[in-house]
């Protein structure tokens, strides 16, 4: 037995002969077929059937089926790579999305490669205009998924990019599986937007929606695409499951474990301190527990980030990213229609001529918060705080640039408030420093905590606020805020 295996899936109205052309040119193929098996999953997918003892099954009870063909078939090898075409990747989606929902997502560690051809994303317009006229009576309950929006495809679709695409680690509900989605360039079945859906990793290769995956010779793009991503279904790292701890610097701090994290958003507060030396005035203090684009009711929320003010991208489980994602406006389908925070960033660089050069740090930058104003957010402040380390994936962080951020926060709000007439009153800063920098919370929070208490003994009318995904970090930062009123309560 090799030590890999490939899971081909056909597609509607398909079955696993199509997938023999490609099949006969890859065992040609030495190192694809040295290292490789090949396994094809087949399931019930006809227009209709006059069999009253027959039905056609739903997506949920064919993805069930590929649980049990890939756990029964691929137990003795070490890595597995699904490759599907058509609807095949909407089942295979289907399946990872069950797996989560299950807890069971530490058994798709050995998956190290998604590959979906031609597959309908966001649905598929031929087929919707079938379903119309010309096959209105086949009752399949697979062909119906097919149609643009649907809701049960988006669920999927939204929970495979949470617990797949952007998982850090694995765990019971998550697991990083690199998931790359191929267009045929004259498709008209399912035209290269919806075959790229929500999928950050994309490609397009000649054909149609059938011929894409028919190679005409050993040097086909299809047959190169092929022995690219299986190449690479044999290097991909498998996941890791540390154990989190508490309060350590960024670089020895492992994830996220499933029950340290708030799924939905938790507020407390106020916890009111004393901001004169007298304690004449008091400011408000809130934490939120939760994903950033829960926040509601909070003016500003301020953004780590690096020299170059280059936003993460939207699939990045960073505050960056999210921020980026939750401002974006976009269609039903989740697909951006304008990248308000990006787009304004980039602006307000080339206003200032550096875009493409690094800022100062401790600049802030100001941008719209675009849909996050229907939670009641208005803007969205950008802070350099990190400087990439050339020729590295890391960053340094500078200690002074994270008072010079909080008080150019303050006075960006200021003058926002006075000259654009907003009304501003409360921002939210997150930990500068403690995620890629290396800081530990506590040094965050301690750098952050002097300059902000200088502005606001001057003007004690904001309030503020905290955020974090992690309990752990919120229990802390409640006990440091705790601390913090005694010890001015003492003072008073």
């Amino acid at each position: 037995m090799r030590q890999a295996a490939v899971v081909f899936v056909h597609g509607l109205f398909s079955s696993p002969a199509t997938w023999t052309p490609l099949q006969q040119e890859l065992c040609a193929i030495p190192s694809v077929a040295d290292e490789f098996d090949f396994l094809f999953f087949e399931y019930a997918t006809r227009p209709l059937t006059w069999n009253p003892l027959r039905r056609m099954p739903d997506l949920d009870t064919v993805a069930e089926s590929l649980r049990g063909f890939i756990g029964d078939l691929t137990g003795g090898y070490e890595r597995v790579a699904l490759v599907t075409h058509s609807q095949g990747g909407l089942v295979a989606q289907r399946f990872l999305s069950r797996m989560l929902l299950s807890g069971r997502g530490r058994e798709l560690a050995r998956l190290r490669r998604l590959v979906m051809f031609a597959c309908p994303n966001n649905g598929s317009d031929l087929f919707l205009l079938a379903r119309r006229g010309l096959i209105p009576m086949t009752r399949n309950s697979q062909e119906r998924e097919l149609k643009p929006l649907q809701t049960s495809v988006l669920e999927t679709q939204r929970r495979v990019i949470d617990g797949i695409v952007r998982a850090p680690h694995v765990s019971s509900d998550r697991c990083p599986i690199p998931i790359v989605a191929y267009a045929g360039e004259s498709d008209n079945v399912v035209v290269p937007s919806s075959a790229a859906g929500f999928f950050p990793e994309t490609g397009v290769l000649p054909g149609d929606h059938f011929t894409i995956i028919r190679p005409k010779g050993p040097d086909s793009r299809i047959v190169h695409a092929m022995r690219k991503e299986l190449a690479r279904a044999l290097a991909e790292p498998f996941p890791v499951e540390p154990q989190p701890e508490a309060d350590i610097p960024h670089h020895r701090r492992p994830a996220h474990r499933t029950d340290d994290v708030f799924t939905e958003l938790e507020i407390a507060g106020p916890i009111t301190i004393p901001t004169g030396g007298t304690g004449a005035h008091t400011s408000e203090f809130f934490l939120h527990g939760g994903p950033v684009e829960q926040l509601r009711n909070v003016d500003i929320v301020v953004s780590s980030e690096n020299t170059y003010l280059q936003l993460s991208q939207f699939f990045k489980p960073s505050t960056s990213g999210s921020l980026r994602w939750a401002a974006a406006e976009k269609s039903g389908s989740g697909q951006i229609l304008e990248d308000v925070a990006g787009d304004h960033l980039a602006a307000w660089l080339r206003n200032h001529g550096s875009y493409g050069l690094p800022v100062p740090e401790g600049t802030v930058a100001p941008t719209p918060a675009g849909a996050l104003q229907r939670r009641n957010v208005h803007r969205i402040y950008h802070a350099a705080i990190a400087s990439p380390v050339s020729g590295t994936n890391s960053y340094r962080i500078a200690p002074q640039a994270i008072p010079r951020a909080v008080h150019n926060t303050f006075d960006l709000a200021r003058r926002e408030r006075d000259e654009l007439g907003l009304p501003l009153n409360s921002i939210c800063f997150p930990l500068f420093g403690a995620g890629r920098g290396g800081m530990s919370v506590s040094e965050s929070f301690e750098l952050i905590w002097e300059p902000m208490m200088s502005e606001l003994s001057d003007d004690p009318s904001w309030s503020i606020h905290f955020t974090t995904r992690r309990r752990t970090i919120h229990d802390l930062l409640h006990g440091r805020l705790q601390a913090k009123r005694r010890a001015y309560d003492e003072i008073a």
